[in-house]
């Protein structure tokens, strides 16, 4: 090999090199900080489910059964799909999967869904759920969603969110809030407001809300490595000596 096509083969083994040093720099940036805190079993799905053939059980206060969750103060009706071919009960799927929560009872017992994270402190997350309505209500269905970190202060996330009522059997929507963690340790929990007969939650989650400076980061590695792709393509074919 002569010369000239060594440097342009080091040259390449360079521009190569780069291009992996970029992609896991860029990888390192999307996965780093959510990855810090996540919600376990945000969809219901994981836990000891006896319901039989109600395709529904009531979980009683500090009963452990629904992985990752501590339900408080009232008992909480966990169901399944197909709950609605029992005459006695509503006809309200859950939102995804084969498993819900019903966070009222029709009664003015409150009922608390709680779980307990792990997110980096400082950093700015947003919290995502869907609120079930059923037509049977006769009005909106409403739940209040507080975050408080490991000393029990209120981080500014007290919030009442309602699904409105509806003529349809069901009906499920979206609520999302950003917030900053305060510290490490921090508490999620929901609990009814308005005590209809039935209030669905499903679908929880929290993923880390990345920064500008951080998308800006992202978007020119990118940049950078698709520049290099197309630097690389556009090369004359190498000649052997």
């Amino acid at each position: 090999m002569d010369r000239l096509s060594s440097v342009r083969t080091n040259s390449l083994f360079g521009s190569s090199r780069s291009i992996a040093i970029l992609v896991a720099a860029c990888a390192i940036i999307w996965t780093g900080p959510a990855a810090a805190g996540l919600v376990l079993n945000g969809s219901f799905e994981l836990g000891t489910f006896t319901g039989g053939n109600s395709l529904a059980q009531q979980i009683q206060p500090g009963e452990s059964g629904l992985s990752g969750w501590t339900v408080s103060d009232a008992p909480l009706t966990w169901y399944a799909s197909g709950w609605n071919n029992n005459p006695q009960q509503i006809v309200l799927t859950p939102r995804t999967g084969n498993f819900g929560v019903n966070l009222a009872d029709g009664t003015v017992n409150t009922i608390r869904i709680s779980q307990t994270i792990n997110l980096l402190a400082f950093q700015q997350y947003q919290l995502s759920f869907w609120v079930g309505n059923y037509s049977a209500n006769n009005g909106p269905a409403g739940l209040n969603v507080n975050i408080t970190d490991g000393t029990s202060n209120t981080i500014p996330l007290s919030e009442s969110v309602t699904a409105p009522s509806t003529n349809e059997s069901s009906t499920w929507i979206r609520f999302a809030f950003n917030f900053i963690a305060d510290g490490t340790s921090n508490t999620i929990s929901f609990n009814e407001v308005n005590g209809p007969s039935y209030i669905g939650l499903d679908d929880v989650s929290i993923a880390a809300v990345p920064e500008p400076a951080t998308w800006a980061m992202m978007i020119l590695g990118f940049a950078a490595v698709g520049f290099m792709a197309y630097r690389r393509k556009s090369r004359p074919a190498l000649m052997v000596a």
